[in-house]
């Protein structure tokens, strides 16, 4: 009687908080960790901490094509990860890795958060991901340790690493350039070296990741508008509840607004030439998009022609 008297008066039992995790591989401070943190605190938040996140962040799981390995599996559940890296398992999100496609910054969000965007995100399924957002990384500019690049005649015969994505290496063949496909893990010791000339990615990653002590000179070519991808495994995300789902995309937009809402280049760019780097911010931008006009056929059968003029129209 005593025991069934404690049982009415205790409270109802809380269920257990439900894990999660969360990966990415970045520089500290670098936008996949900015939006990492932000899609973290914002789930804690929405889900009273009923939802806890095992974060896990630079090389503990290796590179950016291990993690996406990884979630898509089923081993991570949730993972913030660089377009470029995304879109050679989803190559329709490819669209936003062509060159000088993007005017700036306000078009690739809208972009992005628009009907295009929302089309993307529905060929993520059949790769056993789900789209929970985009966000920005930023435009990518090029480095390298031998002499400064106003045209592409300076990029001929360079040793430029890019990530292994097929849009990235055809863009600086083009260029001239002897294409490197490199996990980024390995980029800064091939660079001290000297097995690599030069690399290209966003300021902030340059950077961050102290790229102006094995490069002298940065040229803001702004080449690629990169995206980030806040993906979810798609059979962890089928077995929540709906709410819980919802919670979920809540707080990747969360993230990924947080993304665009980084601070401009300017910041950055004005640290690597106090670190020494000489930048070099008048280029030929006209004599670079000849360059790799010969790719627009190939861009055209790969993504449409009615995609490209439906990006290239977005206000």
């Amino acid at each position: 009687m005593m025991a069934a008297s404690v049982l009415l008066i205790s409270p109802p039992v809380v269920g257990s908080p439900k894990l999660m995790s969360l990966a990415f591989n970045s520089q500290m401070q670098n936008p996949q960790q900015v939006g990492a943190d932000e899609f973290h605190q914002k789930l804690l938040a929405l889900s009273g901490r009923r939802i806890v996140i095992d974060e896990r962040a630079g090389n503990a799981l290796g590179s950016e094509n291990a993690i996406l390995a990884a979630t898509r599996s089923g081993a991570v559940d949730v993972a913030v990860i660089s377009g470029g890296v995304t879109s050679s398992v989803v190559p329709e999100l490819g669209v936003f890795d062509i060159p000088f496609l993007f005017r700036d910054v306000a078009h690739a969000k809208a972009v992005a958060q628009g009907p295009v965007g929302a089309a993307i995100a529905a060929k993520f399924a059949d790769k056993g991901l789900v789209l929970l957002a985009l966000g920005k990384q930023g435009f990518r500019n090029l480095t390298n340790s031998q002499h400064p690049i106003r045209t592409p005649a300076d990029v001929k015969g360079l040793k430029i690493r890019v990530i292994p994505n097929p849009v990235y290496q055809m863009t600086f063949q083009a260029l001239g350039a002897q294409v490197v496909p490199m996990e980024f893990p390995l980029v800064y010791a091939a660079l001290k070296d000297g097995r690599l000339d030069g690399q290209e990615n966003p300021v902030p990653t340059i950077a961050a990741s102290r790229f102006y002590e094995v490069q002298k000179y940065l040229t803001l070519t702004g080449h690629f508008f990169a995206p980030i991808a806040f993906v979810a495994n798609r059979a962890m995300f089928e077995q929540l509840d709906p709410h819980d789902q919802e919670l979920l995309i809540s707080a990747a937009k969360a993230g990924a607004e947080a993304t665009w809402r980084a601070q401009a280049d300017s910041e950055k760019v004005a640290e690597l030439r106090s670190s020494g780097m000489d930048v070099i911010e008048t280029f030929d931008r006209k004599a670079f998009i000849e360059a790799v006009k010969p790719l627009d056929a190939e861009f055209e059968k790969k993504f449409g022609k009615e995609l490209l003029a439906a990006i290239r129209s977005t206000p």
